[in-house]
């Protein structure tokens, strides 16, 4: 299996990490060319505007939204489910938009109100994860399934091969995170 982590900016080197302790084989994607041949994809953390300014004047997103409603394995986390989204409340630029959620950008505030805070997900126990500038999906649309919460907060769904967090589980990389990351790559779909 190879996995392509998406690597405009952000904190791709961390899910690269992980991949690397759950032994899969990944590429860092930059440009549309590095889409050749992926079997799961991961959109990570970072800053979603800047993600997506950089790859306005190439065909990057075109052809990663092509790979994912090819039904691979597709993760998000924090501006990577921002840019896997139907829409962006309150906010101008265009999204992916493969995953039926609204979300929230920054809705727990700025950089230096960030935390950790004790959440599950899908049906692993409650670990520590960080949210970082951390969206919040404020609307679920059909075939989207819950599985995690922040309070009475939103903050992982599943639909089909998509999974998107809007936290950071792959900086503490626990042990259930890998195994949770290593089983979804190998069965999502």
């Amino acid at each position: 299996m190879l996995v392509g982590v998406l690597a405009l900016q952000g904190d791709f080197n961390e899910h690269a990490s992980s991949l690397m302790q759950i032994d899969k084989k990944y590429i860092l994607i930059k440009k549309e060319q590095d889409l050749k041949g992926i079997d799961a994809v991961i959109l990570p953390g970072g800053e979603s505007t800047s993600m997506n300014i950089i790859q306005k004047n190439q065909n990057l997103f075109i052809n990663l939204k092509k790979v994912i409603e090819n039904n691979v394995p597709t993760l998000g986390t924090c501006a990577g489910a921002i840019l896997l989204s139907k829409k962006i409340e309150n906010e101008p630029f265009s999204t992916l938009d493969v995953l039926n959620i609204n979300v929230i950008r920054n809705a727990y505030g700025r950089q230096n109100d960030s935390f950790e805070a004790s959440v599950s997900i899908d049906h692993l126990p409650k670990e520590r994860q960080c949210f970082i500038r951390a969206p919040k999906i404020t609307a679920i649309g059909k075939n989207v399934k819950v599985i995690s919460k922040y309070k009475d907060d939103i903050v992982g769904v599943k639909q089909n091969n998509i999974v998107a967090l809007t936290f950071h589980p792959e900086i503490n990389q626990t042990p259930l995170y890998l195994g949770w990351l290593n089983d979804f790559l190998e069965n999502s779909v």
